[in-house]
């Protein structure tokens, strides 16, 4: 499963919950805001030809959205 999350989100799971925690706090902008920032880094990304990094930050930004409506 440790090697499907590293294919799909290009870093562990855990490490991702933690990133959200972390924004979750007060003055961290929150999810939506680290969202918006997860695809404007595969924006950069996709300009650099870097496709494959690209869909892993895309599929972190679907994650933290799907956890933000919990």
């Amino acid at each position: 499963m440790e090697q499907q999350h590293m294919d799909m989100f290009g870093m562990p799971k855990e490490w991702l919950d933690e990133l959200i925690a972390d924004w979750k706090e007060p003055l961290m902008g929150g999810l939506t805001m680290l969202a918006m920032s997860v695809l404007s880094d595969a924006q950069e990304r996709i300009a650099l030809g870097h496709d494959d990094t690209a869909r892993q930050y895309i599929n972190r930004a679907k994650y933290i959205i799907k956890q933000a409506e919990k």
